[in-house]
């Protein structure tokens, strides 16, 4: 459609993803106000042209990280690179063409946020040296978020900065991820709390290895795509609520509008509206300090619910899809948002979640809360003991602003009525029982 156009730059095909067609890159722009802008090229089935991409870069050793699920289903993807040199010999045991050709080395990290500790930060340390890495090398991100953070944190501080190049394959890394210049591991049982900002030298998305995405990990790129919808209303909310409708998955798909499929078209069309979301508030705000801020809505009961449950369970997306309607609830309980607002806040959120339930058994809500309580932004707005911080909306597309980085502090017994009321257990009323 012309808007897509308009927003990115050019048009993806209504082929993009589930006919297997072609699409040859064509460039974007990643701006990140007066602190960086990475060139970024997008396509389907794209596998040469990234392939050249990084030849392109002309580094001395490739270092290509990825993670067990990748692997396992994409191994062979940088095969060509990895064969290269063998190839180009031939059987005279030498060749200009060999001696161009990188060396490539590969390491392969655990999934999802597991693979965000200090350990594996140090395993890539360690493995980069003993593989005889230089300034010249190129470290590529062959993942989904979690893989390119801490990848992204190793790159930044190998030589004090190398490059570095994202390939993602994820939907929330294509539009959520590389439309930041966070990198992260997560420390003594807090989420995100060690890293840095650092720009990689290219972005290049393969939107074919969303073909592969399993219900969880494409949900969860869903989930912070309704939290865009929400912060920014528009069509962003239009785009959001028509790929979740049941009209529409009854009438291209059949079925109850309970089963979920999603064409084609309109996972392009998603795909380009996170990317507009997120890079029209970085233009100003490259640190995500200020008006950037707000992308960090419904994240302080997410990242609680994620780690109270342990990793890879609660699909980061989906928890952050969660925190949004406990912030809401928040929001309303303080005067904040009217009960009206809050229900087409939150009618729109369970579009997602119903499709989704959290697991059982919950952790209680003593855990979670105590896990929020912690949140790496804690500090900004000069909370009390008592007291907890999260953006706030009184509508969609409405953000309370305020002068501590867009976060609002509020009493935290108003998150720990949501979880209770959302069936996290209460550890009281389980003393309680057995007393009586």
């Amino acid at each position: 459609t012309s808007w897509l156009k308009r927003c990115l730059g050019f048009s993806l095909p209504h082929t993009a993803f589930q006919d297997s067609s072609h699409m040859p890159m064509e460039p974007i722009s990643f701006v990140f106000a007066d602190r960086a802008t990475v060139p970024g090229w997008l396509g389907v089935d794209v596998q040469d042209e990234i392939l050249q991409h990084l030849l392109d870069v002309k580094p001395d050793r490739i270092l290509l990280i990825t993670d067990e699920t990748v692997d396992s289903l994409h191994g062979d993807y940088f095969s060509a690179l990895l064969n290269a040199k063998g190839d180009a010999l031939g059987e005279t045991g030498h060749s200009d063409a060999a001696s161009e050709m990188p060396e490539v080395d590969k390491f392969i990290l655990p999934c999802g946020d597991t693979c965000k500790s200090w350990a594996n930060l140090t395993a890539l340390m360690e493995w980069a040296f003993r593989v005889g890495a230089t300034k010249r090398s190129l470290v590529v991100a062959f993942g989904g978020g979690a893989l390119m953070n801490v990848t992204g944190l190793f790159a930044s501080m190998l030589y004090r900065g190398s490059k570095l190049v994202y390939v993602p394959t994820t939907l929330l890394a294509m539009h959520d991820v590389t439309t930041s210049l966070k990198t992260s591991i997560c420390f003594d049982g807090r989420k995100n709390n060690i890293g840095t900002f650092y720009a990689p030298l290219k972005i290049l998305i393969d939107a074919a290895f969303c073909r592969t995405l399993p219900r969880g990990e494409l949900f969860s790129g869903i989930g912070e795509l309704a939290k865009n919808a929400a912060l920014l209303g528009g069509k962003h909310a239009e785009g959001f609520c028509e790929a979740l409708s049941r009209d529409r998955i009854n009438s291209q798909h059949g079925g109850s509008g309970e089963e979920f499929a999603i064409d084609d078209s309109m996972l392009s069309t998603l795909l380009a509206l996170g990317i507009e979301a997120k890079m029209t508030v970085l233009l100003n705000d490259a640190y995500e300090k200020t008006s950037g801020m707000i992308f960090e809505y419904g994240h302080t009961v997410s990242h609680a619910i994620e780690k109270a449950y342990g990793d890879g369970i609660v699909p980061h997306g989906l928890g952050v899809t969660y925190g949004m309607i406990s912030s809401s609830y928040a929001a309303e309980k303080l005067g904040i948002m009217s009960d009206k607002d809050r229900e087409e806040h939150d009618n729109l959120c369970w579009l997602l979640l119903r499709k989704w339930p959290l697991p059982e058994p919950k952790p209680s809500a003593e855990t979670v809360l105590s896990i929020a309580m912690r949140d790496s932004k804690r500090g900004l707005t000069g909370e009390a003991d008592d007291e907890i911080s999260d953006v706030l909306l009184r509508s969609m597309g409405d953000i309370v602003q305020t002068p501590t980085n867009n976060l609002s502090k509020f009493p935290c017994s108003l998150v720990y009525e949501w979880l209770v009321d959302m069936g996290f257990p209460s550890q009281e009323d389980s003393a309680e029982g057995k007393v009586q």
